[in-house]
Order: structure tokens, then C-alpha cells, then sequence
């Protein structure tokens, strides 16, 4: 799925919350503070804040009760609706969030966060992109999409400003499906094939970017720990296997030679009739492979170039 609609990204919300590795977060406390005691923190492909949202009071937990977020994705109907999403969002949470003349102030308890929105294409203007010198680059739902051209380029700059990663729910190409049907393979085999296909960046790495990240991380100097953090989809999760199959079957349709097309377009619309109408009857479930990393400097490579 490359989907970034706020249709897609309000579905997958309650899957990526449960699915993620929040235990990574702890790893974070050592990175620095600004001189004014600020974690700064970088968010690309922010969409309408959900890793904010998630990230901000595991961080506040982790040590940094103040935290400056610069929120950065190219869809400016995305980053318009981040404010009313974090309004929304504090108020359940009985915290206050106010606008500001930068943007918003979010006060959580014992912590308080900034937060600005910054509209730039990623794959053209990653160069020209500020990054927080000793603070936090994080992204979500991002890695399995770019090229490894990309995240070289990303990581090279990230060491130079000695910040640390958390990089959260990249696609890693597992999928149980139960129950069982006799196309499954094929089609996780084609939906695997067409995550490598060009999504903007070049040629995506897919489901070997979370073992490409942390092998470049390493590399270069960081400490690197992972999770996996798999959605795991049931019976309470209708509407997003829906739209998961959904995007699974078009994904595999693309794949398919022109040569075999109408046979291929034929088992397809099979296979997704049958697992549709077992996630009607409410027994269909889906296990989804993702990764969490996280990576922070180790000592005596802190002060290293």
C-alpha cells in the first residue's frame, strides 16, 4: 500500500499504535538536549501527526520533557489538518494545545511540546532540509518506500549532525493469512515484488530496508536496536483487511505479465472474493510483518565525523 490519503492514514492509525515497539523508546534518553534543555525532533512524512502523537509522551517518559517537533511532509492537506488532529487529540487526553504564532504549544502533565509544519517534497529536497543538530530524525511507515540511494544520502547527513533515528513500521515482506487459501503465496510473493517498484525515490527497497538501515546504521557508527512491530488484524479490524486486500490484489494485478493478464485478473478477483467474505463472517485473520529501529551514537563515536 502507498496510499498517503487521510482516509488510509485514519484506518491504519489504531494497528500502527498497537503494532509498534515502544520499548525502543527507552534508548532515546541519551540523546542530548539543546542549550535550552529542547530535545529538537524531526518528523518526515509527519502526514497529520500520528507519530507525534504517539512518539511525544514515550519521549517525555524517556527524559525529555521538553521537545521541539518540525513536522515535514509534501501534502499541504495533510499538515492542514494536523492542528485540529492534535487539538482533538489532547483534549481526550486532558492536555492543553494551543496555536501559536509558530505553530502549536502542547502541554502534557509534566512535559510540553512545540510543534511547526514544514511543506517540502522529500525525494527533491532532502538536501536543502534543516536536521536537528544531536536531536531525533524519526519517520514512520517511510523506510520500505525510499531507495537505498535515498537512505544513504539521509544517513550521511543524519551522522554528520550526530543525530539519533527511530524509523517505525517499515514493511518487512511477512504475512501470515489464515485461513489458509491457495493464492495467498502468489499474491504476498507480486505485493513484495511491486514494493520494490518505484514510489518517488527510486527504486524502493522494500521489504530489505529495515536490514539495510540497520546495517548502513551500524556502518557509520550508530548503535542499533530493532523489534518487529507486525499489525496483527482480526476480527476487530474489518475495515482496514478490506482495504488491505484491496490494495494487495491491485499491487499483484501490476505485476502481472501482459501475456497472462486476464487469467491472472481472473484468480485475483477469486482469491479476493474468498478472503472478503471471510473477513465478513468475521474469521479472517492477517499477521503483517513490520520493523521498528531505533539508533543512537555509541560511545566514543559521538565526537567522530
Amino acid at each position: 500500500m502507498t496510499d498517503f490519503s487521510d482516509d488510509w492514514l485514519a484506518c491504519r492509525a489504531p494497528a500502527d499504535s498497537a503494532a509498534r515497539a515502544d520499548e525502543l523508546v527507552r534508548r532515546l534518553a541519551v540523546l542530548p538536549r539543546a542549550a535550552d534543555g529542547t530535545c529538537r525532533v524531526l518528523d518526515l512524512g509527519s502526514g497529520t501527526g500520528a507519530n507525534l502523537r504517539h512518539l511525544a509522551p514515550l519521549l517525555a517518559a524517556a527524559g525529555h520533557d521538553r521537545q521541539h517537533w518540525t513536522c515535514v511532509d509534501h501534502d499541504p492537506a495533510l499538515l492542514t489538518r494536523l492542528p485540529g488532529r492534535m487539538a482533538e487529540w489532547a483534549t481526550n487526553a486532558a492536555m492543553a494545545c494551543r496555536a501559536t504564532s509558530a505553530g502549536l504549544l502542547i502541554a502534557g502533565g509534566n512535559w510540553r511540546a512545540s510543534v511547526r509544519t514544514l511543506r517540502l517534497d522529500l525525494c527533491a529536497g532532502l538536501s536543502a532540509l534543516s536536521l536537528p543538530p544531536g536531536g531525533l530524525v524519526t519517520a514512520s511507515a517511510l523506510l520500505d518506500l525510499v531507495s537505498v540511494t535515498w537512505l544513504d544520502a539521509l544517513l550521511a547527513r543524519c551522522r554528520a549532525a550526530h543525530c539519533g533515528l527511530l524509523f517505525a513500521l517499515t514493511y518487512d515482506g511477512r504475512c501470515t493469512l489464515s485461513p489458509e487459501h491457495a493464492e495467498d503465496a502468489r499474491v504476498v510473493e507480486r505485493v513484495n515484488a511491486h514494493q520494490r517498484t518505484d514510489k518517488g525515490f527510486g527504486p524502493a527497497l522494500g521489504p530489505a530496508a529495515a536490514a539495510t538501515a540497520a546495517a548502513r546504521c551500524r556502518a557509520l557508527g550508530w548503535c542499533v536496536e530493532t523489534a518487529q512491530s507486525d499489525w496483527v488484524l482480526g476480527a476487530d479490524m474489518p475495515e482496514l483487511q478490506y482495504a488491505l486486500l484491496g490494495g494487495w490484489r491491485d499491487a499483484a494485478a501490476q505485476m502481472t505479465s501482459a501475456e497472462g493478464a486476464a487469467a491472472a485478473s481472473a484468480a485475483l478477483d477469486a482469491w479476493l472474493r474468498a478472503r472478503r467474505g471471510w473477513v465478513e463472517a468475521g474469521s479472517s485473520r492477517l499477521r503483517v510483518g513490520h520493523t521498528d529501529l531505533v539508533a543512537w551514537l555509541c560511545e566514543g563515536n559521538i565526537a567522530a565525523t
